[in-house]
């Protein structure tokens, strides 16, 4: 009997570094997800609200186009250029709203079929959002976009 109580805690701890290294392998794979090179578009759909963003990436640099259409508010449509690390795209997005040119920094997550916006932490007083420098410190909408076919 008392080989029994001697082989419980060391199948215990076996166990447990397997699933340590179980957890390192998919903390390496999510890293893997991140996009290099890529053109694709994704969409949200939120009742008569919609997102939709197109997305050239090559080599970290981004390039694309990204829409706002909010039922009842001016719809906002315009192009991006930015840079892409760890599967965060930072980018200045140039837009048409209400007749006028405007621009202001926006920031996506994507990993695989989906991209999530990050919302931002603050707005400076000229009305501009402002995000966290720090990746980890990012925080982003629960609902992604998700990926779609590109309409040529």
């Amino acid at each position: 009997m008392k080989p029994l109580y001697f082989l419980l805690p060391l199948a215990v701890v076996a166990a447990s570094c397997q699933q340590n290294g179980q957890q390192a392998n998919k903390n390496t794979d999510s890293l893997k997800t991140s996009p290099v090179n890529m053109n694709t578009c994704f969409a949200k759909i939120s009742g008569k609200d919609s997102v939709i963003l197109h997305i050239n990436i090559q080599d970290g640099n981004a390039g694309g186009e990204l829409t706002y259409n909010y039922f009842e508010k001016d719809k906002n449509t315009g192009t991006l250029k930015g840079q892409v690390a760890d599967g965060i795209l930072r980018a200045d997005y140039q837009f048409m709203s209400e007749g006028m040119q405007s621009s202001r920094p926006v920031v996506f997550k994507i990993s695989g079929e989906q991209a999530w916006e990050a919302v931002a932490d603050s707005i400076n007083p000229e009305g501009i959002p402002v995000f966290a420098a720090d990746n980890n410190a990012l925080h982003f909408d629960s609902i992604p976009l998700k990926e779609i076919s590109c309409k040529p």
